[in-house]
């Protein structure tokens, strides 16, 4: 479907009309999101095996989350909501896995589009020694769930309000891909109404350097 879709609207003698190439680019964002879903559940059977893969190598921020920025772009549509990358454009490389990066984005951006109907969501990182951290920040309706207990929000089919949409594995797996990588993740919040932000370090990248597939066997979140 995404690769029709891609091919009609990168087609040279197609002349299509501004609503079609809306539309075209609607179907492609939305099948790459269904993607991203799909993989979340099937990562599922990894977290209980605790043999997470990563293919690390030196990573630029900024692109990385313009591209996710721009994939959820479609979900704000309608909304008096508005995307900001304050990421600096010469912040030093992440080592990661890129893949399982922008896994880590989509989620958590996600996660603030589901519960903001105005405001800024706001991604931005700075270097802290070795690694770098990064903070997806939104102006929504905050957490409900008591402050000793945000480490409640990255288990297995948590959900912090039982009308949410989403399968509940979201927040778990960023805690398990960003622990796989040596970070940690953890959630700052004022409360019901006053916004949430999320925040996790990734180690800074050397020149040349590599890390290898492998998963800690016990990792622990900061909340």
């Amino acid at each position: 479907m995404v690769g029709l879709a891609e091919s009609i609207l990168g087609a040279p003698e197609e002349k299509l009309s501004e609503n079609t190439t809306r539309q075209l680019s609607l179907i492609i964002n939305s099948g790459k999101r269904l993607d991203y879903l799909i993989n979340d559940l099937l990562d599922l059977a990894v977290i209980r095996k605790d043999n997470l893969q990563l293919q690390m190598e030196s990573v630029t921020l900024f692109p990385l989350v313009q591209n996710v920025l721009q994939l959820l772009e479609p979900l704000i549509q309608g909304r008096s909501l508005n995307f900001k990358n304050l990421v600096p454009p010469d912040l030093a490389p992440v080592l990661a896995d890129p893949g399982r990066l922008r896994q880590v984005l989509m989620n958590l951006v996600g996660n603030a589009i589901k519960y903001s109907e105005t405001g800024e969501i706001v991604v931005s990182a700075l270097r802290r020694r070795r690694d770098i951290e990064i903070a997806v920040k939104d102006q929504g309706i905050g957490l409900i769930t008591p402050k000793g207990s945000f480490d409640k929000l990255f288990s297995r089919f948590y959900q912090e309000r039982a009308s949410a949409d989403g399968s509940g594995v979201g927040l778990a797996i960023c805690k398990k891909i960003v622990n796989a990588h040596g970070g940690k993740i953890w959630v700052e919040s004022g409360g019901k109404g006053k916004g949430t932000t999320f925040r996790f370090t990734l180690p800074v990248a050397s020149d040349g350097q590599k890390g290898p597939d492998a998963t800690p066997s016990n990792p622990e979140v900061v909340a």
